[in-house]
């Protein structure tokens, strides 16, 4: 029996883990976390109390409450850094490493537990150790795989410490279900199991974890956490259990005749011939595939020679029904996304998706309430909010998902208090009033409780979605006594800055010290709206090589302002030039000015150069530009087919039907096509099929990792595989050193462009390079 100790420490662990299941219900997050160590605690104290009571099992408790202890000093750290720590993210990060640990201290536990229940019997280590080892390799490359088929092209690949873990989890599954073959059915009750469940559960809980977290999103989840808590105290009841009912029993021995063996040979054939068939369909890569195959074969042997039992029917259809599972999830994820027509024409001042007043109306409200603020000497903030996370949702699993998800966020900031008033400003931005304000703390407490309401997870048919958003601040009248329109402007400012920043799950209040940043936005936008491309714009120019004969054989125009701000990007003009609705009458001078030079090189130098001109999203809806593109070939003398189109990725994901027939007729007109920025997001491949893609740009970031990461070079042979077969042709762009100049050389591309070469130049420097050659830089 317990003694009075051990009693009231198991009261004490059911009052703390119910107050902390209240407290994940009610959303307390401040409670959670001190409940959480609380919680751990009493279980590890409890354990360390029993631990002189438990006889055999005596080394194996150890290894758990080690386990738990690990728990308990990552939630400590974890609570330090939520109240204390001005360090936040570092924190973040070793407990997102320390909460790992536990998993292998529950491997050593059960591994020290089957060791010392067989001792003596060395034909069943063998068996188990086998067994156990083979399918959590098998279990590993899968689960590998899976994560790299939801990670999408663009990911770097898990980190060596979330392979170490998946390994780990699986190890201690298959442990797991070893012994409760072992234990048999009539032994259910006993309190072995109840432990048993408690290891298997967490090491479930882990993997999940551990996938989340290969895939570089935030796997911090309150109801997560609590189950884990949970399964640690199923560990210490089952434990417990053991101690009061001195519970004994013999395992089941395994079937270790002929009959048996020939039946795990015919399983494990069966595995090996699914598993070619993986290979076959590109399920998995022939590098995993045989990684298996191998696997199974060294089962096979070690079955022969031990004469094992027979596999678990019970784990294949566990297995069976995972995958199948899994396999569904990653099809829905690779079916076409249809884009939603998220464009609505708004008759009301209500936003007709979320509930919110739409920005229309936030116009007549904000006015009113900055008046009365005036005459009344009162103070307001606004609050600019801009969702994190919330475009792969999109991009995953469809508008539809996406939709729902702002319905959420729109309820949520419709419930806030009257002082509250909240707009949706279009797609994921939000802004919210805050009125008759009394002091500042008041308005760091609204902060905190914005905040809140978007970091709360969004649960919708099974999914589970964790946002958070960048939130800046402007106050009136500290910051601004002009307009509103002014204070929103800084807020927004504000929200960028923490955009920006290291930690986006925040908020920032406007500094006088942004009003430069923000003049000089201003000014450069001025500047652009009220400028003539013939007069204020000069192109430069940047040669794209082959790398073969090392000779010029295309250009790409680049805008530029004349004068002090040439320096400005273009990155940096073309937004604008939309904004304020100069982008059609730039295009039109850029084509112009482009194909008259293009066409004097071809006339003085015989360079029959193509050209590479970058289209803005609202060139692909105006029906006019083609007509002016193909217009202006014939009168310059340039044949269509020299001249390329490039189109961002991002155009392509999201392009509406209109857009996708414009691309199809600059295609038809024989102009060339190119996708730039290819693997750096992720892509609809029937788009790129359907758009008639002639180019792919390589992304930025595949040129950088291409040097030392082998799952880039992967990566890139297999677009230039897919390339090859559409009869594309694949561009190296952003090529800033010899060894990466080398090394796509090496894997088969020879057109690249990019500093290493030359930047973009002006004419007079572009012709230089023309008639003396190229030299790397």
């Amino acid at each position: 029996m317990l003694n009075k100790l051990e009693k009231s420490l198991v009261v004490l662990i059911a009052i703390s883990f119910v107050s902390y299941f209240v407290s994940t219900v009610m959303g307390n997050d401040y409670l959670m976390d001190l409940l959480s160590p609380v919680t751990v605690a009493l279980v590890f104290i409890l354990l360390l109390s029993e631990i002189p009571r438990l006889g055999p099992f005596k080394w194996s408790t150890v290894a758990m409450a080690v386990g738990i202890a690990i728990w308990f000093v990552a939630d400590v750290i974890y609570l330090y850094a939520d109240f204390y720590s001005e360090n936040y993210d570092a924190l973040m990060a070793l407990t997102d490493d320390i909460y790992l640990l536990p998993d292998a201290c529950f491997a050593m536990c059960i591994s020290i537990y089957m060791l010392s229940m067989l001792k003596g019997k060395g034909t069943e280590i063998a068996f188990l150790m086998a067994n156990t080892l083979c399918f959590s390799i098998c279990g590993f490359v899968m689960i590998y795989r899976f994560h790299v088929i939801a990670a999408g092209p663009g990911h770097s690949g898990a980190h060596w410490k979330e392979l170490i873990f998946f390994f780990i989890s699986f190890y201690i599954i298959m442990m797991d279900l070893g012994l409760l073959i072992r234990i048999g059915t009539k032994n259910i009750h006993r309190g072995t199991v109840i432990t048993n469940i408690g290891i298997i559960g967490y090491a479930v809980l882990d993997l999940e974890y551990d996938f989340m977290r290969a895939l570089g999103h935030d796997a911090e989840n309150d109801y997560a956490n609590l189950l884990y808590v949970l399964t640690m105290i199923f560990m210490c009841v089952g434990t417990t259990i053991q101690i009061c009912k001195k519970y004994d029993f013999e395992f089941i021995e395994r079937d270790f005749t002929g009959k048996g063996t020939k039946r795990r040979f015919f399983l494990i054939a069966i595995f090996m011939f699914i598993d070619v068939g993986f290979m076959m369909t590109g399920i998995l890569t022939q590098t995993l595939g045989m990684y298996i195959l191998i696997t199974f074969m060294s089962y096979l042997i070690t079955n022969y020679v031990l004469h094992s039992s027979h596999l678990n029917e019970e784990l294949i259809m566990q297995q069976k029904e995972q995958n199948a599972v899994l396999e569904e999830r990653i099809k829905e994820k690779t079916k076409d996304l249809q884009s939603a027509n998220d464009q609505l024409v708004t008759l009301s001042s209500t936003d007709m998706l979320t509930g919110l007043y739409n920005r229309r109306s936030a116009v007549e409200i904000l006015e009113k309430i900055h008046n009365e603020a005036k005459t009344e000497r009162k103070t307001y903030a606004v609050f600019c909010a801009d969702l994190n996370h919330f475009k792969p949702i999109n991009d995953t699993y469809g508008h539809e998902m996406g939709d729902n998800v702002l319905i959420e966020i729109g309820k949520r900031l419709n419930s806030l208090p009257e002082k509250f008033t909240s707009f949706r400003m279009g797609g994921d931005e939000f802004l919210i009033c805050l009125k008759d304000i009394k002091d500042h703390e008041e308005i760091e407490t609204a902060a905190d409780n914005i905040r809140g309401l978007f970091n709360q997870s969004i649960i919708h048919d099974n999914y589970i979605f964790n946002l958070s958003a960048s939130i800046g601040i402007a106050i009136y009248p500290d910051d601004c006594l002009e307009s509103y329109e002014i204070l929103i402007n800084y807020a927004d400012n504000a929200m960028y800055d923490v955009k920006r920043s290291a930690n986006k799950d925040g908020y920032k209040f406007f500094d006088k010290r942004m009003i430069n940043e923000i003049s000089k936005a201003q000014f450069i936008s001025k500047t652009i709206a009220n400028s003539i491309p013939e007069k204020d714009y000069i192109l430069h120019f940047q040669p794209q090589i082959d790398v073969d004969s090392n000779e010029v054989i295309g250009v790409e125009v680049f805008p530029h302002l004349r004068g002090d701000m040439e320096n400005i990007s273009p990155a940096q003009i073309i937004p604008m030039a939309e904004e304020c609705g100069l982008m059609s009458r730039l295009g039109i001078w850029i084509v112009k000015d482009s194909f008259e030079t293009v066409a004097e090189w071809k006339e003085t130098y015989g360079k029959n150069l193509e050209l590479t001109i970058n289209l803005s999203p609202l060139q692909l809806l105006d029906a006019e530009f083609i007509e002016s593109l193909e217009k202006m070939s014939k009168e310059y003398g340039l044949t269509t087919d020299r001249i390329i189109l490039d189109i961002s990725s991002n155009v392509i994901m999201g392009a509406a039907s209109s857009a996708r027939d414009t691309m199809e007729a600059f295609h038809n007109y024989g102009f060339k096509l190119s996708l730039n920025d290819f693997g750096g997001n992720s892509i609809n491949l029937s788009y790129l099929m359907n758009c008639g893609i002639n180019y792919i740009k390589l992304s930025r970031n595949l040129i950088s990792g291409v040097e030392t990461d082998k799952a880039t070079k992967v990566l890139i042979d297999s677009i230039m595989r897919f390339s090859s077969a559409m009869g594309i042709t694949v561009t190296a762009v952003g090529v800033e050193t010899e060894s990466q100049y080398k090394a796509l050389n090496d894997m088969g591309i020879t057109k690249m462009q990019g500093y290493l070469i030359s930047k973009p130049v002006r004419r007079d420097e572009f012709e230089h390079i023309l008639t003396q050659g190229v030299t790397l830089q």
